[in-house]
């Protein structure tokens, strides 16, 4: 399954700052804007999205949630 557009931009965010946690308030400005005004949960639901496209199909956490803190894409392996 491919991703959409805004799948792609969420994933671009975190792999553009590769081994650093990206708190979700830096991925709704990167991919919705600064004056986005509604609810930040939908980062969750999109990073959910992700995942089930790039990591269900083949067994692996590409993405990792560091809790209270944001989303981190490592470098390693």
């Amino acid at each position: 399954m491919a991703l959409t557009p805004k799948e792609f931009a969420v994933l671009h965010c975190l792999l553009g700052r590769l081994d650093e946690v990206v708190p979700v308030v830096d991925v709704l400005d990167e991919v919705w804007s600064a004056d986005f005004t509604g609810d930040p949960n939908i980062v969750h639901v999109y990073i959910s999205a992700v995942r089930k496209k790039i990591d269900a199909p083949f067994g692996r956490e590409t993405i990792e949630t560091v809790r209270g803190a944001g989303y981190r894409v490592s470098g390693r392996g």
